[in-house]
């Protein structure tokens, strides 16, 4: 018997029995779903742990202890080199960072709220396109560009008794809208027109509290970027662009170091940009550990993310397993209704049988047959399994990020990749396949003789 004809037979035997196919395919749904979305929701879980980390500071970034936060590393060209001839590291990070809005023109209640960081131009070239959710990086002689962070998002300022608090904005229109950098702080009785007035107090020259810069957004980047999600990048040139607007204010907040009495006193730096921060970009965050053992054993003080990235994974695991086993459960319960079925079928279909092995069937003709049908209620139960657990899992991602629960926009809660629907089904059709075999088995020993005879 070709094996074609086996696939026919089982075909036609399946829908002749209609109803009962259907009741035992359905519970191969129910156990395919379930553990579809069981394991879904393992993973929903698991990524955003990693997405947490990730925007702050990432599961590949080890920060270096510089002078500037508790360290004794010297941020200069020397440390840099050390760092970047160390195996397994991707890019060496030197940054100097400051908080300052990012106002919308014409919108006075909204604003990016950021923490930029200020990069070394060939930094900057290393985020390559597939870093970026959309647009792109700036060039170096650009001195009125920014790139936003990853979770960098929009905020309407909502008053409330007697201060503000930000409500995210969806669905932002980020090409329509004009911004600009605001240094310093906005004297709310100042019209903003009579800067440069005399101070009628003490005769000096009223400097201004708060200077708006014009940018535009050159692109956002993703968490494939080295960049922590909560900030936002400029190049050298706008910095330079910013520190000259910075000194004509009555507070400067850029290049400046403060006295013991609390008063700014300005850093003398020839115009030279002076990073105080370093973090290490490692190629693998499987070698992070390793990484960051041969830095210290270099000289430097670090901190890093190996701990949560080690966390991540066990915790992962235990979920995976807690939820696969629970869904497992519903696919023993199919897995029994195969069975039943198909003996079931076996005991409607001796004479069949008997008529079968009278004609020259041989018992791999017969055990196959049962074997391709079983398969086949496992296969059609996994693929509807398969497209009920994408319709929830959409459902419950939509219902979820509409409510703002997450960290950032593209997070899901129930997380089906191309692997997961693979395996679901594949699975399905292998429980179907092992649960048959008993059936078939016992076709197999079916006497010829007395199946003839059955009624």
């Amino acid at each position: 018997m070709k094996i074609s004809d086996r696939f026919q037979m089982a075909l036609r035997n399946l829908v002749r029995r209609k109803s009962r196919t259907v009741l035992t395919v359905l519970s191969v749904v129910i156990g395919a779903s379930s553990i579809i979305l069981m394991i879904a929701f393992a993973l929903g879980i698991n990524q955003q742990q990693k997405d947490m980390v990730e925007s702050f500071g990432g599961l590949t970034s080890i920060t270096i202890l510089t002078e500037n936060n508790g360290g004794s590393t010297k941020v200069d060209q020397a440390s840099i080199s050390r760092l970047q001839s160390i195996d397994g590291v991707k890019v060496v990070v030197p940054f100097k960072s400051f908080y300052s809005e990012i106002k919308i023109e014409g919108e006075d209640d909204y604003s990016l709220d950021s923490q930029i960081q200020v990069m070394p131009d060939d930094v900057i070239d290393k985020l390559i396109g597939d870093m970026f959710s959309s647009g792109s990086k700036m060039n170096r002689t650009d001195d009125n560009k920014i790139i936003l962070g990853s979770e960098v998002k929009p905020m309407k300022m909502i008053h409330e008794g007697g201060g503000y608090s930000g409500e995210p904005v969806e669905d932002f229109d980020y090409r329509g809208h004009k911004y600009f950098i605001r240094l310093g702080w906005q004297d709310e009785s100042d019209d903003g027109v009579n800067f440069g007035n005399e101070n009628q107090e003490n005769g000096e020259e009223k400097k201004p509290t708060y200077a708006d810069i014009p940018v535009e957004i050159a692109g956002t980047l993703n968490s494939k970027s080295f960049v922590m999600g909560w900030s936002s990048v400029i190049n050298e040139s706008l910095y330079k662009k910013l520190q000259k607007e910075d000194k004509k204010l009555e507070s400067p907040q850029l290049n400046q170091n403060f006295a013991p009495d609390g008063k700014p006193v300005e850093v003398k730096n020839d115009g030279e940009i002076l990073y105080d921060n370093l973090n290490v970009v490692v190629e693998d965050v499987e070698k992070l550990e390793d990484v960051e053992n041969a830095i210290r054993k270099a000289g430097f003080q670090t901190q890093s993310s190996a701990g949560s990235a080690e966390e991540i994974k066990k915790t992962s695991m235990i979920v995976t397993l807690i939820l696969g086993g629970i869904g497992s459960v519903a696919f023993v319960v199919s897995a029994i209704g195969i069975i039943n079925t198909m003996l079931m079928s076996i005991y409607e279909r001796q004479k069949e049988i008997g008529v079968m092995k009278v004609i020259g069937a041989s018992i791999n003709d017969i055990r196959s047959m049962f074997l391709i049908e079983s398969g086949f209620i496992g296969f059609f139960g996994g693929i509807v399994g398969l497209v009920i657990s994408l319709l929830i899992g959409s459902v419950i991602n939509k219902l979820a990020q509409g409510s703002g629960i997450f960290m950032g926009g593209e997070s899901k809660i129930l997380l089906i990749p191309i692997w997961l629907a693979l395996v679901g089904v594949g699975f399905s059709s292998m429980v179907g396949v092992l649960a048959g075999y008993i059936p078939a088995r016992r076709a197999t020993k079916l006497s010829a003789i007395e199946a003839l005879r059955a009624n």
